[in-house]
């Protein structure tokens, strides 16, 4: 077995199709099946299912899949330690942070990142909070900027901080000048929010059912960017983290009883090989947070 066999068969398992795979991994179709089948061969059982141009994993496949993650990304790691044996900080790191962090506090961070440490080949992948944890568990992504969640056996977490949600309004409308107003005010005003299954809107509607009301949602929106921009031309009030409400005509205005909050953090797997690379960009993160807290007066 070589180590194309497990790339090949990942990628196929990825993609669910082998032409597909075959473009990504820049190999003809012919060579990428027989590849696969030799696999298969030596294993001594079926990994993929065939149904026309499509396939999917076998039971096997699906166990096998879990171990090959592993492996190569045990691989990977190994790589990037042996790079780091010679003093310098180069290599690659995969980052997922979730969509409501990514849009305000990150672009900063990697800016200055890549320009200290150009050897470092940093990839940033805007995730949901579940995808970040599955990236981390089967080793696709090496650091995580998400939502804290109760250590356990596959990842830690290192707290950040609260981050908070306010209203956001445009600059002409009648709270803008207010610093806070309680969540029961927002049971008759129209908003944008981001659509169900982000944990945000999850957040959002918690909150506010918590104060007995049920939320007006007029428009939602996939983009915490789209949502702020909407904002500014004039559109509904949108809640999202304070980080958001910065820039020319929009205005955040705090919540109260309740006052919907969560924790930010960085996440990694448990037991995994401390890289300098990881520290370092760990390290930004944590500074750049600290000089929010501090120009948000928390």
């Amino acid at each position: 077995m070589e180590l194309r066999h497990l790339r090949y068969f990942l990628a196929v398992a990825e993609e669910a199709h082998f032409r597909r795979a075959a473009e990504r991994l820049h190999v003809s179709q012919p060579t990428l099946s027989l590849q696969v089948q030799q696999l298969e061969k030596e294993l001594g059982t079926l990994l993929f299912e065939r149904a026309g141009r499509k396939v999917r994993l076998t039971q096997a496949g699906e166990v096998y899949r879990d171990y090959a993650q592993h492996a190569l990304a045990s691989l990977d790691e190994a790589q990037l330690a042996l790079d780091e044996l010679e003093g310098l900080l180069r290599g690659r790191l995969s980052v997922g942070v979730v969509q409501t962090v990514n849009a305000y506090l990150i672009p900063p961070v990697v800016a200055d990142f890549a320009t200290r440490h150009p050897g470092v080949r940093l990839r940033v992948e805007e995730r949901s909070a579940d995808e970040i944890e599955e990236g981390l568990i089967n080793g696709r992504l090496d650091l995580g900027v998400s939502f804290v969640l109760a250590d356990g056996d596959d990842l830690e977490t290192e707290p950040l901080f609260e981050e908070e949600m306010v209203l956001i309004v445009p600059e002409g409308h009648r709270w803008a000048g207010r610093r806070s107003i309680r969540s029961t005010e927002l049971a008759r005003e129209p908003l944008a929010l981001l659509p169900e299954g982000f944990c945000t809107r999850r957040l959002v509607e918690e909150c506010l059912q918590s104060a007995g009301v049920r939320p007006t949602v007029l428009l939602e929106m996939n983009s915490v960017e789209g949502l702020v921009a909407v904002v500014r031309a004039g559109g509904p009030p949108t809640v999202l983290p304070a980080l958001a409400a910065d820039g020319p005509g929009i205005v955040g205005v705090g919540l109260e009883r309740p006052t919907p909050r969560r924790a930010v953090g960085l996440l990694k797997r448990r037991g995994c090989y401390p890289l300098r690379t990881r520290s370092a960009f760990s390290e930004a993160i944590k500074t750049a947070t600290g000089q929010e807290r501090i120009r948000l007066g928390r």
